[in-house]
């Protein structure tokens, strides 16, 4: 098999020689380390299924820590190794490091201490990464893949599948419910949380935001998505809901039944958090807030159902910054025509 890589990438002569003698039907045992949180594991899943179309026969094992425990793709793999992070003891430590054997191949999708040590530690046939720090590369692989912060996470992550000649399906598929455009519910959903509270507006900015746009945009319910932490609630919105009977609080969903209500909504307003990654998911279109987080990694452009709202200068996008956002995505995904028929 030919390596299909010129200038963009890192090739041992162990990763050259294997990608030359590369038989999908003899890989039997595949290990995938990810240690991330909600967004980046739902990045994580069209690798995952290319990675199962690519090698079909193969037993595939995802490799995370305890503290990622939630939304773990248990449906896309054959078997979930965990790392312990609150293990003190050097023989739980070790016996928990050597847990993955000898796999036939290694991917280090996630570029952390942990990782680098498992990665080490473990004596895959061929091992591929993609660290930011390039000497990591001649240190632990034998091939390895530009990193970039200016194109969507989950496309990087398939470049490791396409220096194999590997053709992914597009727009990726998830594995999860689908969005549905034209039997979409007419529903904004807005959810105002992140893992740090910093990438977050403020709750006030966000009871502006969700009051201008059920002001501007009565044909739409308008919804607030609580979280599923304790203080990811919604109670700071009970003056919008009382002056607006087509405003309301959806209490906290289970991760399977949030995904089929994200489907079914006609569109998410968010900032960088998990829950807009679900949405991408499920190809249910988004509006973007950014003012910390590179917009380009966790903004797809395949498809035409996604907007970032964000300034050049990096302040943060104030309440019209976001409603003309949120109004020209709408009007360019749902015409007024379209949205009276349904």
């Amino acid at each position: 098999m030919k390596a299909w890589v010129e200038k963009g990438g890192y090739l041992n002569h162990t990763g050259r020689r294997w990608l030359s003698c590369l038989h999908v039907d003899n890989v039997r045992r595949i290990v995938v380390i990810r240690q991330c949180a909600f967004g980046d594991m739902m990045a994580t899943r069209p690798f995952l299924v290319e990675l199962r179309r690519f090698f079909p026969g193969a037993h595939i094992t995802l490799s995370t820590i305890s503290r990622y425990q939630y939304a773990l793709p248990t449906d896309l793999v054959d078997a979930i190794h965990v790392l312990d992070t609150e293990e003190r003891s050097v023989s739980g430590k070790w016996s928990q490091l050597k847990a993955l054997g000898e796999p036939d191949v290694l991917f280090d999708l996630a570029d952390t201490a942990r990782s680098r040590l498992l990665t080490l530690l473990t004596p895959a046939r061929v091992k591929l990464g993609f660290p930011y720090r390039r000497s990591f590369n001649r240190l632990l692989f034998d091939i390895g893949i530009l990193r970039s912060d200016f194109h969507y996470e989950a496309e990087v992550l398939l470049d490791f599948l396409k220096i194999m000649g590997h053709k992914p399906q597009y727009p990726l598929e998830f594995a999860m419910p689908r969005h549905c455009r034209e039997s979409a519910c007419r529903r904004i959903v807005y959810f105002p949380f992140a893992a740090v509270a910093e990438k977050s507006l403020s709750p006030d900015s966000w009871c502006e935001v969700i009051e201008q746009a059920a002001q501007r945009l009565p044909q739409f319910e308008h919804v607030l998505l609580e979280g599923h932490k304790a203080e990811e609630g919604g109670a700071f919105l009970a003056e919008v809901v009382a002056r607006h009977a087509h405003v309301s609080v959806q209490p906290r969903l289970d991760l399977e039944a949030l995904g089929h209500f994200m489907a079914e909504s006609s569109v998410l307003v968010s900032g960088d958090t998990g829950v807009r990654n679900l949405a991408l998911a499920t190809h249910t279109p988004t509006l973007g807030i950014f003012f910390m987080t590179v917009p380009f990694r966790y903004w797809p452009r395949y498809e035409d159902c996604h907007e970032a709202v964000f300034h050049r200068d990096g302040q943060v996008p104030g309440r019209m910054d976001i409603i003309a956002g949120l109004e020209g995505l709408l009007a360019r995904l749902y015409p007024p025509k379209e949205i009276e028929e349904r």
